[in-house]
Formats: structure tokens, sequence, C-alpha cells
């Protein structure tokens, strides 16, 4: 995470824009953009703005063609295939987040929670902004790069999907999940906390599939 005295790059803020607007669905699912077009919509250089498809490309939130930039589809079928590896890092996240984490981390992990506890069950705007800070927090917490790395790798596309298709009672349950896992790594509980992120997966995993039932009968 980065500190707040630091200054951010022009491909740093880019890169954290674009992110918003895919994961927010402010750019259209599916569509196939420029560099310019997408230079144009940030208010920002082309420089930075190749730099940041650079990073998001490798998070799979876009994908770099020929064509342009395509931004991926909501598609059922591959959140499913995110979830089965996203299951595993995360396990192992909270393992080792519990041995490693230290008193800085724990400091955020508090802040979380209370956001969290304060955040309205509509307001998926401040819960997709809030799910970005936890997942980097924990990942921070697990001391190990190659974790936040792959982390990374699963979590832009998820929080997409989600603040796509999720109801506000959705928001509530997936609320009460991510608190009480917290609450565990704070208390230094691992079996509480791997019990609730088994749940929140098996959630995810039913609430993907609700999607996909869906896909099928329209199509």
């Amino acid at each position: 995470m980065h500190n707040p005295l630091e200054k951010k790059t022009k491909a740093e803020i880019a890169a954290e824009k674009l992110e918003a607007a895919i994961v927010d669905c402010l750019i259209e699912p599916g569509s196939v953009m420029t560099e310019t077009e997408i230079s144009e919509f940030l208010d920002l250089g082309r420089t930075p703005v190749r730099e940041a498809l650079m990073k998001l490309a490798n998070e799979n939130l876009v994908r770099l063609s020929r064509a342009g930039v395509v931004i991926p589809e909501l598609n059922p079928m591959t959140m499913l295939k995110l979830l089965e590896p996203r299951s595993l890092i995360e396990s192992l996240c909270i393992d080792k987040a519990i041995d490693r984490m230290e008193d800085s981390d724990k400091a955020q992990i508090k802040a979380v929670i209370t956001t969290l506890s304060q955040l309205d069950d509509n307001d998926r705007k401040s819960f997709m902004a809030v799910l970005r800070e936890m997942h980097q927090i924990l990942a921070q917490s697990s001391k190990n790069e190659f974790i936040l790395a792959s982390i990374k790798t699963t979590q832009g596309l998820s929080r997409r999907f989600w603040c796509y298709y999720a109801t506000d009672k959705d928001q509530a349950y997936c609320t009460d999940l991510y608190i009480r896992q917290m609450n565990a790594l704070l208390a230094s509980d691992k079996d509480t906390a791997l019990n609730a992120s088994a749940e929140l997966i098996q959630y995810l995993q039913d609430f993907t599939k609700a999607q996909l039932e869906a896909f099928k009968s329209t199509h």
C-alpha cells in the first residue's frame, strides 16, 4: 500500500482511476478502446496510460490486442474459475498473516472493521473501495510479495462481478463475514478466520452459479 504522504506517479494515478472505472462498470464490459480514447477518458497522457494498461493487464482487468484495449466481459464461468485459485490463495494468506502480522497491520485492520461496520448495505461504491483496501492489507500482512501479486490477479475481476450483480442483501451477508474474518485475524484465531473465508468462497460460488443459470436462460 502507498503511504498517503508519498506522491503518486501519473502512471499510478492512471492505474487507480482506470481500475475504478472498470470495476464500477463506468466503462461497459466488452468495450474495445484505443489508448487515445482511454487517455481522453482519464484526462492523462498516453505514456502513464500505457504503463497503467500494462499493470492492469497483469491483473486481468484489461486485455491488450491488435484491435485495441479490451475490457473483459462479465462472464460467470470465468468467475467460477477465478474462485478456485482465490480460495487457496486466501487461505494461505490468512495462515501467514496471522503468523507474521505486525502492530501496524493490526491498526489498519481495525480501521477497515470500523469502516465496514458503518457502511450502508446499498453503498456499493464504498464497499468496493474498502474491499480493495482490505485485500491489500491482508496480503501485506502475509509479508509475502508473491501472495500479494497472486491476490491482485483475482481480486479486480471479482470485485467488478460483485459490483454489477450484488444486491443489498448479498452485501449485508458478506459484510458480516468479512468483519468476522477480520476480528479473528486480530485475535490470532486461525480456525475462525479460515472458516469465515471458506464460508465466503462458498457463498460467492453459489452467487456466481446463480448468475450463470440466469445467463444461460437468456442466451
